[in-house]
């Protein structure tokens, strides 16, 4: 994965043509619908932290944490304590999918694991122990490898992300994805892309309309909802207003302000981008 900037003027793209194949489009759905699910679990994540982080709760006594949905159209935040054989909510958070910030937070406290809860924490243990498993695992220097869990019928897909432990940089790759059975059987496991970057500010002086980065033949033909779920967690800290991922055969372009995405064929985009 290589990672270059533009610094042009904003990509005026052709959105009819680009989703001019109803295949495409249905490929553009799905991966903002799954970009937008990781990026929610983790946003909820995020906030509950800095929520719990700000009360006088003794954090040390956080064994463990993950976000889930709830049927309720809401999404959950439950921190895990206690002893390993009989572990307990110690503090939980709930907010509205569509709405996770700080105001729209209901805190409850301690409580036993619901079942589900237990069978999500299982998995959750279970994931950080087989990611080392995979090809080309690697903890980049000033990151943190971070478990986005999502319910997928019969599956539960754990998506992990790198995260950077410094503040003004965006990071993008270093990420896998492992698949579980609803027992915790190891269905799936990969690496999904094949490096990871660590995006700075714009260069001093250098205006950037949009950054791009590159998927080389054989890695993902598109954007992927990791990189969907980082470029809005760290959108304020993008030097661009869009983010281009050029893949062999398609081009995808995101736009995090309004979390909207664009997918061509890397033909059309390059014949984009000749015109004056």
């Amino acid at each position: 994965m290589k990672i270059y900037v533009l610094a042009s003027a904003l990509l005026a793209l052709p959105f009819r043509a680009a989703l001019a194949q109803s295949s495409l489009e249905v490929t553009r759905q799905n991966l903002l619908r799954e970009g937008m699910a990781l990026y929610t679990s983790e946003r909820a994540s995020w906030v509950a932290t800095d929520l719990l982080q700000a009360t006088t709760f003794d954090t040390h006594q956080i064994r463990s944490y993950f976000s889930y949905s709830t049927p309720d159209d809401s999404v959950r935040t439950v921190f895990v304590g206690g002893p390993v054989a009989a572990p307990q909510v110690l503090s939980a958070y709930s907010f509205p999918t569509g709405n996770v910030r700080a105001a729209s937070a209901h805190r409850s406290g301690a409580r036993p694991l619901t079942e589900r809860e237990k069978q999500l924490l299982a998995i959750r243990t279970k994931s950080m122990e087989d990611v080392p498993r995979v090809a080309g695992f690697e903890i980049p220097k000033n990151a943190s490898l971070n478990p986005v869990l999502l319910e997928k019928g019969t599956e539960t897909w754990v998506y992990v992300l790198t995260g950077a432990t410094t503040t003004g940089t965006v990071p993008l790759g270093n990420d896998y994805l492992l698949r579980y059975s609803t027992s915790g059987k190891l269905l799936h496991k990969e690496k999904l892309h094949s490096s990871f970057i660590a995006l700075g500010p714009a260069p001093v002086g250098q205006k950037v309309a949009a950054t791009l980065h590159t998927h080389q033949p054989g890695a993902a033909a598109f954007i992927t909802p990791t990189d969907i779920c980082t470029l809005l967690l760290y959108r304020h800290q993008l030097p661009g207003k869009q983010h281009v991922v050029l893949g062999e055969k398609f081009v995808s372009v995101f736009t995090p302000a309004d979390a909207s995405l664009a997918l061509l064929t890397r033909k059309a985009f390059e014949q984009q981008q000749k015109q004056p």
